[in-house]
């Protein structure tokens, strides 16, 4: 089976995906500057892929998904956003809707209590007295009113 990076074609030109991948890594602390920095060779253990991957990437050299893969998962980059960015995937590709998204819809029309909203969002069970007392006082306040265009659900307390 072949895939997109399979028929590359290699045409000299600056990959347009490089100053975001660039200006990402930086802000997650790589140095970049310079090949003696030590941002490339903490990249290249942070994600498993040896220095000549790495100074490939950061070429701007085409990309297999499985060194965009290593990437993601060492350097803390989203895959979707990767391929997307490098131009593996299309942003149609990722689009979920509903049960797939991992969005809860109330379908009761009945407000949420706080501890039914801390249990829906994966709350750890010794911080969910602290979140229901933070949703109850801005509810309180008359920051949770619910009348957000935001969306969501309101916590009632």
């Amino acid at each position: 089976m072949r895939r997109r990076d399979d028929d590359h074609e290699t045409t000299g030109e600056r990959a347009p995906w490089l100053p975001w991948l660039t200006g990402v890594l930086t802000d997650k602390g790589y140095d970049l500057s310079s090949s003696r920095s030590g941002g490339r060779k903490r990249l290249a253990f942070d994600t498993g892929l040896s220095a000549g991957i790495i100074s490939r990437i950061l070429d701007g050299q085409p990309v297999a998904y499985e060194t965009l893969l290593a990437l993601s998962r060492g350097a803390g980059i989203p895959l979707a956003e990767l391929l997307i960015r490098t131009e593996k995937a299309a942003d149609d590709d990722f689009s979920l809707s509903g049960p797939e998204s991992g969005q809860i819809a109330v379908s009761s029309g009945k407000r949420l209590t706080p501890e039914e909203v801390a249990e829906a969002a994966g709350v750890p069970e010794e911080d969910r007295p602290w979140f229901t007392t933070m949703v109850r006082r801005m509810r309180r306040n008359g920051t949770g009113d619910g009348s957000s265009s935001a969306g969501g659900a309101a916590a009632e307390g």
